[in-house]
């Protein structure tokens, strides 16, 4: 009777391991990449991204064909996986509704062997790049490939050092902001760092000592009287700037110092109204916040450590930023990163607050990165800093964005 239990005990125990054996080699099965014949000409095919996601391979010679709709596509129901197309040189045109429903594609580039494009070929938010003139039956602008940067104006593209493809054009940008901002011309190192990452920027600030958001929201604030006479003040300067002109693509607010943390409703409320301010008076433009740094200047009973002090000042401007529906530029956290682990590195002159050199180009480096959605470690400017030092600062400032 022991022995038929045994046996029985046995026969179930190989049973469980050939369900589990089976169940593993369905979960193991690799997924399969199908192959299109869009034409008698033209084919189309899947291959891994290897992010859960598809590289489309467009290869022959010919046209890709119109589709009624994005469902009437081959690859409806995976298009929103497709994360990149390749189009062999034969390719000559491209049908309506090919590639609208593939939304995950930031950009696509077209070879020199074709010359037309259909309505609604690709998703509304894809950039479309080509190396030759391509005409767009429904007005889609197609950038056309330039080496160097066009003397005349026109949409044109290229590509950045790290190999990404960008279109040619200048970004304006206004600093509003204190010490914090001016010290060692940080705006200008932001534009030599740009430049040097092959980006076209066109720098303006509006700096003054000690200065809060506060005054800076204010149209009607004059500085201090000199001689009897009144001088215009950064608050009307900003005014004045901003309905003079209105075609400022990003504009970085920085608060005084420690103002978020010690009077966070001031704070908050000034950057709504030059947020509200901006909104009025520019086409298109996003405003960020520039959360500055913990430093050994400000610590006290409620902050006892540079990382306690930085941290609570980023995440002030996180909610400040979601409150008025801005974006955060996070150089605190670059600064905390290079505090804790390269402490031989000098962050902070001598009165423990502003910023050295090394501090500024750090600064400008997430900047770089935050608004331009730019490698800074693709730049050729190095400034004052050793080559070492210069690549440093342009690691952190990459991590502290991008992630490691």
């Amino acid at each position: 009777m022991n022995g038929t239990k045994k046996s029985l005990r046995l026969v179930s125990v190989l049973a469980s391991l050939v369900l589990f054996s089976a169940l593993l080699a369905g979960c193991s099965k690799t997924e399969e990449y199908p192959t299109w014949k869009l034409s008698d000409t033209v084919t189309a095919s899947f291959s891994d991204n290897g992010k859960y996601g598809y590289i489309l391979k467009i290869e022959g010679s010919g046209a890709i064909p119109d589709y009624a709709s994005e469902h009437d596509t081959p690859w409806d129901g995976r298009a929103g996986r497709i994360t990149s197309i390749e189009f062999g040189d034969g390719i000559v045109s491209v049908g309506d509704n090919a590639f609208v429903g593939c939304a995950a594609l930031d950009y696509v580039i077209l070879p020199s062997s074709v010359t037309e494009i259909g309505t609604h070929s690709f998703y509304e938010d894809t950039s479309v790049y080509a190396y030759s003139e391509v005409e767009a039956k429904d007005g889609t602008t197609v950038y056309v490939y330039s080496e160097n940067q066009p003397s005349a104006g026109g949409d044109f593209w290229h590509f950045r050092n790290d190999g990404t493809p960008t279109v040619w054009e200048s970004l304006k940008v206004l600093f509003i902001g204190n010490s914090f901002t001016y010290y060692n011309d940080m705006p200008q190192l932001f534009g030599q760092i740009a430049s040097g990452a092959g980006e076209l920027v066109e720098v303006h600030s509006i700096v003054h000592g000690s200065y809060t958001l506060e005054k800076y929201a204010d149209p009607n604030d004059v500085a201090a009287p000199t001689d009897d006479v009144t001088m215009q003040g950064c608050g009307q300067i900003v005014d004045q700037t901003l309905r003079a002109s209105d075609d400022y693509d990003v504009v970085i607010l920085q608060e005084q110092s420690t103002r978020p943390v010690t009077n966070y409703n001031s704070f908050v409320e000034s950057a709504r109204t030059l947020k509200e301010k901006i909104g009025e008076t520019q086409k298109d433009c996003e405003v960020y916040l520039y959360a500055t740094w913990g430093f050994p200047a400000g610590l006290d009973s409620t902050y006892a450590t540079i990382p306690d002090l930085e941290a609570a000042i980023r995440q002030a401007y996180k909610n400040a930023a979601a409150e008025i529906g801005a974006s955060v530029s996070n150089v605190g956290e670059a600064f905390t990163a290079i505090y804790t682990q390269h402490s031989e590195i000098g962050l902070y002159n001598a009165d423990g607050r502003h910023p050295t050199y090394v501090g500024s180009y750090l600064a400008a480096c997430v900047h770089l990165a935050t608004i331009l959605d730019c490698d800074p470690r693709t730049t050729t400017f190095t400034g004052e800093l050793s080559e070492d030092d210069a690549k440093l600062m342009q690691n952190v400032a990459y991590e502290a964005v991008f992630g490691s």
